[in-house]
């Protein structure tokens, strides 16, 4: 007899944008898990561009927003799907985020992830509403707390 299936749980989730500046987030979307977040990546890149100068800010994410939204100027590590890049498009990526290690501009990432483990230790990891209107909404309302409270 085969082992029984996992059973994969969907959960709610919220994506944040963050500035490295003022560490303040620009934008949020919420979404349902697991899964990859390429699917925010577009919605969040037009909300935060708009407290952004212009031609001058990247975007840093980790490799969980790789996808095909990924832009030409984002520093966005490529998944390595069987250890090796095959396209010349994630081959040159991979060396602009080798490059912008050294430079220390990839670094500012943990900005981000200070917010996010903020956001988590004072407000809580989970999203306690039943209804799904309030899950939708709980992400923002997580946000805009955090930025009142910074």
């Amino acid at each position: 007899m085969p082992p029984p299936r996992r059973v994969r749980r969907e959960f709610r989730k919220g994506v944040y944008a963050v500035g490295t500046r003022s560490q303040f987030i620009l934008a949020w979307r919420q979404g349902r898990g697991p899964g990859s977040d390429s699917v925010f990546l577009a919605g969040l890149r037009r909300e935060a561009r708009r407290y952004a100068c212009k031609g001058r800010w990247v975007l840093l994410a980790d490799s969980g927003f790789d996808g095909q939204g990924v832009g030409a100027r984002d520093l966005i590590p490529p998944i390595r799907r069987g250890g090796n890049l095959v396209a010349a498009v994630r081959i040159a990526r991979a060396e602009l985020v080798a490059a912008a290690r050294l430079d220390g501009l990839f670094g500012q990432r943990w900005k981000a992830e200070t917010v996010h483990s903020v956001i988590k230790r004072k407000l809580g990891d989970a999203i306690r509403s039943r209804r799904l209107m309030l899950q939708k909404r709980e992400p923002a309302v997580k946000g805009l707390v955090y930025n009142l409270h910074r």
